[in-house]
């Protein structure tokens, strides 16, 4: 390693994005933060209520979105949001296949998408470079 190798090795790294991932499923929220981490900052919201109150508080690079949620169908939320002008990419997780005129930036399928395909998918949304997981 050289000199320029070495102070390039050295300087700080940008600070992780800020992912939102709202899901009531708690194993699936476990997996994808146990993927995620420590690349990415996760923070979980289990219901439409508890994402709406942090979504108020906090901007996010990525919301992770399982539409089917206790207390209301989350693909209102992403109307929502779009209403208050918050343009954050959606990558809908879910068992159910959104209808056409959804508002996601992307779809995976669940549980049938493998952890790689789940870690390239949110790196492509966070303009992340791709490295091998």
């Amino acid at each position: 390693m050289n000199m320029t190798d070495a102070l390039e090795a050295s300087k700080p790294l940008p600070p992780a994005p800020r992912l939102l991932h709202i899901d009531a499923d708690d194993t699936a929220a476990l997996i994808l933060a146990t993927l995620l981490v420590p690349e990415i900052h996760v923070q979980r919201a289990a219901s439409k209520a508890e994402a709406d109150a942090l979504l108020r508080q906090h901007s996010y690079a990525l919301i992770v979105l399982d539409p089917d949620l206790p207390d209301g169908d989350g693909q209102h939320l992403i109307r929502e949001l779009r209403e208050r002008d918050v343009h954050t990419p959606v990558l809908l997780y879910s068992a159910r296949q959104p209808s056409l005129h959804h508002q996601a930036h992307a779809f995976l399928p669940k549980p049938w998408t493998s952890p790689r395909q789940l870690w390239q998918a949110t790196c492509r949304l966070l303009e992340m470079d791709l490295v091998a997981r």
